[in-house]
């Protein structure tokens, strides 16, 4: 049986019979990898604590038959900023559904690695929203989804001011295009120029702005729609969440127990 030695960030977990999990790491160098954590939800475990999404671990792994499994973890990071608030326990739990939607098994994705490491720093921070929706467009633009803005996405024109949006057709459509997909909504101009910005922003012009919670949330809506249409998934995190804002206690108490 072989070891070897991985980093990454805890996506998932979920039971495995009756004391062990299943954990979904985003690693750096083996890209999404599953491995079992032996006993890790008996009560004196040592490795059920450090499996907590989104932390960064260090893990020793033997190789199985067909699973791999923990034997040891140390813990990088445990982010314990993005656990009590539910604003970041919501983007959080966002970009980690997202990692692990768009992303398939075993395929290493460096670039995109150090994409969730510089999120997962702006929501530490208090990015909030903002920091989820800039990772959602720098994560369509890494797996080769770029959308289409300022310039139609079915004919290549360039766009000024108000355009369709179409998450089916790739973003943008003029209004000669607008009719090739009849559930396309409207984007305004100042939407279009957020979109454009977060496409190719650095987490340093990330934290300096401050756009208008309207436009970032149509912004919110036009990139969600598009990956839900290139990864061909409805994400659950959304839901959930929305779900969690509407029985959260008053704005300044904690949210005990939550987690992504």
């Amino acid at each position: 049986m072989g070891l070897y030695t991985l980093e990454g960030i805890v996506l998932r977990r979920r039971s495995l019979g009756e004391a062990d999990r299943l954990v979904t790491l985003f690693t750096r160098d083996r890209g999404k990898v599953t491995v079992v954590a032996r006993g890790a939800r008996r009560p004196r475990s040592r490795l059920g604590g450090r499996l907590e999404p989104p932390a960064r671990i260090r893990a020793l792994v033997a190789e199985g038959r067909t699973l791999d499994v923990l034997a040891q973890v140390d813990v990088l990071d445990a982010y314990p900023a993005l656990r009590g608030d539910l604003e970041r326990v919501a983007a959080t739990a966002l970009v980690l559904e997202l990692v692990d939607r768009a992303l398939a098994d075993r395929q290493p994705h460096p670039d995109i690695y150090r994409l969730l490491l510089e999120a997962l720093a702006l929501l530490v921070h208090g990015g909030g929203d903002l920091a989820c929706t800039w990772f959602l467009a720098r994560l369509l633009v890494l797996t080769g989804h770029r959308p289409a803005v300022g310039r139609c996405a079915v004919c290549g024109a360039r766009t000024r001011g108000p355009v369709a949006w179409s998450g089916v057709l790739g973003g943008s459509l003029d209004a000669a295009c607008r009719q090739r997909d009849p559930q396309a909504s409207p984007v305004d101009g100042r939407t279009a120029g957020l979109l454009a910005f977060l496409l190719d922003a650095r987490p340093a012009a990330v934290r300096r702005l401050q756009p208008p919670a309207r436009d970032l949330a149509a912004a919110t809506r036009a990139l969600r729609q598009m990956a839900e249409a290139v990864w061909e998934v409805r994400l659950r995190a959304p839901a959930v969440v929305g779900r969690l804002r509407e029985t959260a206690p008053p704005y300044g108490t904690p949210a005990d127990g939550l987690q992504p």
